[in-house]
């Protein structure tokens, strides 16, 4: 399906899906530090390390779709770009955008 061809209810549900999503990687990857274990790379992928940043609305809520950061690190923006179905420019235009959040706004583990 086109991301175009949904309506502003599936676009809303697509959304809160994602947000949890998020959370659940977020609560996954806080639960892997607590522990201490040590994860291999293809765990490390497996778990996720989605940025973790959340976007001003519209819609509430809407997180950077990002994955791992892609920046030369500390304060440098991340250089990734994602599909934003739900960003402001959804249905006006291309919905790429490029995630722009530092190092620390990325989960870690």
């Amino acid at each position: 399906m086109n991301w175009n061809d949904r309506t502003k209810a599936q676009n809303r549900t697509l959304a809160e899906v994602g947000a949890l999503l998020i959370e659940a990687r977020r609560k996954a990857a806080e639960l892997v530090r607590a522990s201490g274990a040590d994860l291999s790379p293809m765990e490390r992928d497996w778990v996720g390390r989605p940025c973790l940043a959340e976007l001003d609305p519209p819609p509430t809520p809407h997180f950077c779709g990002c994955g791992d950061y892609g920046g030369s690190g500390g304060e440098e923006p991340c250089l990734n770009t994602w599909t934003d179905f739900n960003g402001p420019d959804f249905g006006t235009g291309s919905p790429t955008r490029t995630c722009e959040h530092t190092e620390s706004e990325h989960a870690q583990i």
